[in-house]
Parts: C-alpha cells; structure tokens; sequence
C-alpha cells in the first residue's frame, strides 16, 4: 500500500497504454459499467499509488511530448484487473482496465490511441496527472 501523498510530485500520474478491445472486455471487464460517450474503458500501466475510485485529474498529456496537453477533469470510475473483479480503487504497482470519464468531452490524444486486448499490446503514450505534476515534466524541457 503507497499513499499519494507518499508518492514524489513528479511520479503522480495514470499512463494509459491504449483502449481495450472487444476481446479484452469480454474476458476481463465484464464487471465494469458500459462506459457514456466521454468515457474510455482503458488499459493503465503500473499505477503509482493507492487511488480510489472518484478521484479527478486536471490534465491530460503526451508522455514523450509534455507541452502538447490538455486540460481537462478526468474521474476514475470504475477499476478491474486481471482476475475481472471489480475493486474500489487502483492498488499501487498495478496494472489495471479502467473506466475514465472526460469531461467535457474525451481528448482527441486519448481518443487516438489504439485498441489492444492485453496489457503490453501498446506502449503508453498520455499521461492523466494534476497540473503540479504535468508541471514538472514542462519545466525539464
């Protein structure tokens, strides 16, 4: 168990390696809600910390290119791992599916990543963080 407030600024961010496909669904999001149209259903990399369901970002970026972001609130909604069981937060140094929501509306650098059916189909390229994280990969440039 990693808290967040435990976690250095710079590391506090979801990555999103690429949406989940119909296969993907079908064998380990059957417990996850069918996502509204500023939804994503969404495979994360290893997640830095404990993060429970409900909590919001401010911000979108692209990992290799941080000054191309967005900003927008993004709610985690809903978490299941491999097993298909649904859980009430992302547990930390998990990889997990995940329902995120948008809003107002899904990014276009979210909306443009690519479908996979497993975990490693794609390597992560946008980062879902608050503005003090984002931050601090701007300022390295």
């Amino acid at each position: 168990m990693r808290r967040e407030e435990d976690t250095p600024v710079e590391e506090r961010f979801l990555l999103i390696e690429c949406h989940a496909d119909g296969t993907a669904l079908t064998a380990f999001g059957k417990e996850l809600p069918q996502p509204a149209a500023n939804e994503a259903v969404v495979f994360l990399g290893y997640n830095y910390a404990d993060v429970p369901v409900g909590r919001q970002y401010t911000c979108c970026f692209r990992r290799d290119e941080a000054t191309d972001v967005e900003r927008v609130t993004t709610t985690v909604v809903a978490v299941t791992q491999q097993y298909g069981r649904s859980w009430d937060h992302i547990p930390h140094g998990w990889k997990t599916l995940s329902v995120l929501r948008f809003a107002p509306e899904i990014p276009a650098m979210v909306r443009e990543l690519p479908h996979g059916g497993l975990w490693y189909d794609h390597r992560g390229s946008v980062c879902i963080s608050d503005t003090d994280t984002w931050g601090t990969y701007v300022v390295g440039e």
